[in-house]
């Protein structure tokens, strides 16, 4: 038995200091959500995403309670027109970062609960191919990544 519950608590020890590890290398910068109109059905959340790893890693879902359902989305243009195409992962290369951004990769956040309004934080789940959850809270306003010049750093 004393054995039995040597071998758990060393897989238990070595779980917690690889989820330790595994955050240390992925980052959040800038993140934000832009501010909608109170009967909004989708908003739209930005940011930059480092991965300081020396593995290739990909960002493969995100969940946050204030909104039904989040997918990764990137924008094309097809014939003039804007497509939102769904992605099911965003691969980010080790040591590279991955931007977010009007016109490129974004979230897309699904049938909110209540739309939050502007200086409100929004708390987001960011979950990776290698088991790590970043939990984030990502502040809501109004304007362009451009006009953000402070640093949301989040492990």
């Amino acid at each position: 038995m004393r054995k039995i519950i040597s071998v758990v608590y060393i897989v238990a020890l070595t779980a917690l200091c690889s989820s330790v590890f595994a955050s240390d290398s992925m980052t959040v910068h800038n993140a934000w959500i832009r501010s909608a109109p109170p009967n909004a059905k989708v908003l739209a959340a930005y940011m930059t995403i480092k991965n300081a790893s020396t593995e290739t890693r990909a960002l493969t879902a995100v969940s946050s309670a204030l909104f039904n359902k989040v997918e990764i989305h990137r924008t094309e243009m097809h014939e003039g027109m804007a497509k939102m195409i769904p992605q099911k992962e965003l691969i980010i290369h080790a040591g590279e970062s991955v931007s977010l951004e009007t016109g490129g990769y974004h979230l897309m956040l699904m049938d909110p609960a209540s739309v939050p309004k502007e200086g409100e934080q929004v708390d987001m789940d960011l979950r990776f191919d290698d088991g790590l959850i970043l939990n984030i809270k990502v502040p809501v306003r109004s304007g362009s990544v451009e006009g953000d010049k402070t640093d949301n750093h989040h492990h």
